[in-house]
């Protein structure tokens, strides 16, 4: 997205580690063998004043380092993002080719959808439903699924490419209802004669916009080797806690570990290697990238961790050092 329909947020936040982008690209560049499995990695700048704190041109040396911190600050993989978001979703939008265009033309439907647990998004349709037509016809199709709380361009997405097709064994049926359900527990309508499941089993690639700086792809085979992220099922209670009750600790927690002075901090989104952050500096609010000291993989982890972090940030505001 770009020009007037940009948030802030989202503007900000794509500046604010392009200087570390050509290490990311020469890093993330596959080589000539696997050149297939990482489709693309896209980061894009817009332009911005020189004296804004996301501006690459600020020499400031507190900005400078920050942007330092930034390029080699731990996330997930491309292919873990994908998976995570995927596996989190309950309503995308699938875009099949509309019928009543000769199927020459892409038509997008909201659908309900779970994932099984090797990221196949599973579908109760209705044979009334346009798009179930439009699969029986060609079921090449995109899935676009959003995060939870998806508001705009600053949040993240992940388009999912490839073919739907209507499941026949009554086993794989039955597995694909159980799953279902499992996420949407009240949707009795399943069992109405009119709908069947289907399965999206083929996946030629999958495009993520993740909206921290952060886009690029996979191929099918790396996003099913993927995994979903083992925190981001209680990611959000944990980031409203903080926000409600420990801001002030993670203006803190920005100034010592990311070397940024904030005016505040919130956290906006979490996963086993650390916490996406929006912040307010100066007027600006961008999204920056805080690791964690040590990988979380279950909530006991994660509590320890970030009350470790709390602590050693808080005894260095105090002028404690470490």
């Amino acid at each position: 997205a770009t020009g007037p329909y940009m948030s802030a947020a989202a503007l900000a936040s794509a500046r604010a580690l392009a200087p570390g982008f050509a290490r990311l690209r020469a890093a993330a560049r596959p080589s000539r063998a696997s050149n297939a499995r990482l489709l693309c990695v896209t980061p894009r700048a817009h332009d911005v004043g020189e004296d804004s704190a996301i501006s690459e041109m600020n020499v400031d040396p507190e900005i400078e380092a920050f942007r330092e911190h930034q390029a080699g600050a731990a996330k997930l993989s491309f292919a873990d993002e994908c998976r995570t978001l995927v596996d989190l979703g309950r309503y995308a939008v699938i875009s099949t080719f509309g019928r009543e265009h000769g199927g020459a033309y892409p038509s997008g439907s909201i659908v309900g959808f779970a994932a099984d647990d090797k990221g196949r998004p599973i579908f109760a349709m209705s044979s009334m439903s346009g798009h179930t037509g439009d699969l029986a016809a060609n079921g090449n199709c995109s899935l676009t699924v959003t995060a939870p709380g998806f508001t705009g361009a600053a949040d993240a997405r992940v388009t999912l490419t490839g073919t739907v097709t209507k499941i026949a064994d009554p086993e794989d049926a039955k597995a694909a209802r159980e799953a279902y359900l499992a996420k949407h527990p009240d949707a009795f309508w399943v069992d109405f004669g009119d709908f069947a499941w289907h399965r999206m089993d083929a996946v030629v690639g999958a495009r993520l916009v993740g909206g921290f700086a952060r886009a690029g792809g996979v191929d099918g085979e790396a996003y099913f080797e993927g995994a979903p992220d083992p925190v981001a099922a209680f990611a959000t209670p944990i980031a409203s806690h903080m926000n409600a009750d420990h801001r002030d600790s993670i203006v803190a927690m920005t100034k010592h570990y990311v070397g940024l002075t904030v005016e505040d901090a919130s956290i906006v989104g979490l996963d086993a290697l650390g916490m996406n952050l929006q912040v307010t500096r100066g007027g600006e609010t961008f999204k920056i990238r805080l690791p964690f000291e040590t990988p979380a993989r279950d909530r006991k982890a994660v509590k320890e961790v970030m009350v470790a972090m709390t602590k050693t940030a808080a005894k260095a505001a105090a002028g404690g050092g470490e």
